[in-house]
């Protein structure tokens, strides 16, 4: 991986899964052919594992909770048992046995799930919210089409719009319309699968670091940064996402930024692996789309 395709690596994690490959060419200083190339690259050397588009827990009639846990290795990912728990989401792997583990559960307040500290390790506390977009619809919002593109974007995330609304059965240009939709309500997020040691010789470090007022927002002014650091408001935060000599180096690194004055928070950013359950994702989503997952309406009253 050299500096191009860290370029066009950062505009897919951090920018835009859906970004076309003359839009990553753009950022990359390349031809859209060249780009197309260099992602599959990175998608069959398991770099770029999985694109995990899914509908915001929300529109699912669901609610997103995180565990993490600590033990087990995450080279030995355990994924035929992982997808026999019912309501698991998505796994995120990170050196050197760190798991975040999202749930879309029914219950707001679930229990802890006994099979998932069995597979991945000694858990670090209770539930945590899933740290998302606050998804501004409900099932009842999508139509018919919408739900149809959700499907299709799950399903088949880097496909051509053209091939999407072919499965969809509509138009390129009412499908394209929907997804908008979809993205600026923030109905469709991502969980993307990576795994940078695929790449020998690439040490890499990623940090998302929740702030208080104490915090010297210089002192994210790094060396060999990829992208500009990406701040949100609620809550305040930084996301950092770099590279170093070597894995020693970017392990210091990290720990010299959790250390920082002012960070309450800090969780890194790199899997090395992961699980995204999209056969389940598409079994939710056609049971809101037949009217199976949704509670009944109330009768109506009379006089």
């Amino acid at each position: 991986m050299d500096p191009t395709d860290l370029a066009i690596f950062t505009q897919l994690v951090a920018t835009d899964p859906f970004r076309s490959d003359e839009a990553l060419g753009r950022a990359a200083g390349i031809t859209g052919k060249a780009a197309r190339r260099r992602r599959r690259r990175m998608e069959a050397r398991g770099v770029l594992s999985d694109y995990g588009l899914h509908p915001a827990a929300e529109v699912l009639g669901r609610h997103a909770v995180a565990w993490r846990y600590v033990g087990k290795d995450w080279s030995e990912l355990p994924v035929a048992e992982l997808a026999q728990v019912e309501d698991l989401a998505y796994v995120m792997s990170f050196r050197p046995a760190f798991h975040r583990v999202v749930r879309f559960t029914t219950d707001p307040e679930p229990p802890p799930e006994a099979r998932l500290a069995r597979l991945l390790g000694r858990p670090l506390g209770g539930p945590l919210g899933e740290r998302q977009p606050t998804c501004s619809m409900r099932s009842e919002d999508l139509s018919a089409v919408d739900w149809k593109v959700l499907e299709a974007v799950v399903g088949t995330p880097r496909a051509t719009y053209a091939t999407k609304a072919r499965q969809a059965n509509v138009s390129a240009r009412t499908f394209r319309q929907h997804q908008v939709k979809l993205e600026a309500a923030h109905a469709l997020q991502c969980a993307m699968i990576l795994n940078l040691e695929r790449e020998a010789g690439l040490a890499t470090y990623g940090i998302w670091l929740r702030v208080d007022d104490a915090f010297d927002e210089r002192s994210v002014e790094l060396p060999r940064l990829w992208d500009r650091p990406h701040w949100t408001q609620h809550p305040r935060g930084v996301f950092l996402l770099g590279s170093a000599e070597n894995y020693f180096e970017a392990r210091q690194l990290e720990l010299r930024l959790r250390a920082l004055p002012g960070v309450v928070e800090a969780d890194p950013l790199i899997p090395a692996g992961g699980f995204f359950a999209r056969g389940r994702m598409l079994a939710w989503i056609r049971d809101q789309r037949e009217g199976r997952g949704r509670p009944p309406r109330p009768p109506l009253r009379r006089g």
